[in-house]
């Protein structure tokens, strides 16, 4: 995959509410793709493991990514924060592969989109 590669489409989530975790980074220059797209696909089936795990989307370009996890409730995202995998991935993207990064959780109100069947 490139950096300008998404690597999930269009989450189909349930009617709201739910919640959006959003974390945007800068990457740093040991960036390492393949590694990182490797420990990226073994997180994605451990976050359907843990319950309330409800999509993904994330986008790559120009040396940026944005990527949206969507939870049914605060209490699986604190669930998805405490876990030991998802934790020693953090401390290895924090290190190694990101620059400035930021995470913003929030409350889905509402949504509408088109062609999603």
């Amino acid at each position: 995959m490139t950096r300008s590669t998404s690597v999930a489409r269009v989450a189909r989530t349930p009617e709201p509410p739910y919640y959006a975790v959003t974390t945007t980074t800068e990457l740093g220059s040991g960036f390492d793709e393949s590694a990182y797209f490797k420990l990226a696909t073994e997180l994605y089936g451990r976050a359907g493991e843990i319950g309330g795990f409800l999509g993904l989307e994330a986008f790559f370009q120009d040396g940026a990514s944005v990527a949206i996890t969507y939870w049914e409730s605060l209490e699986a995202i604190q669930r998805w924060r405490d876990d030991p995998h998802h934790m020693a991935a953090k401390h290895k993207a924090k290190t190694l592969w990101f620059g400035p990064t930021i995470t913003r959780i929030a409350r889905v109100e509402r949504d509408y989109g088109f062609n999603l069947e």
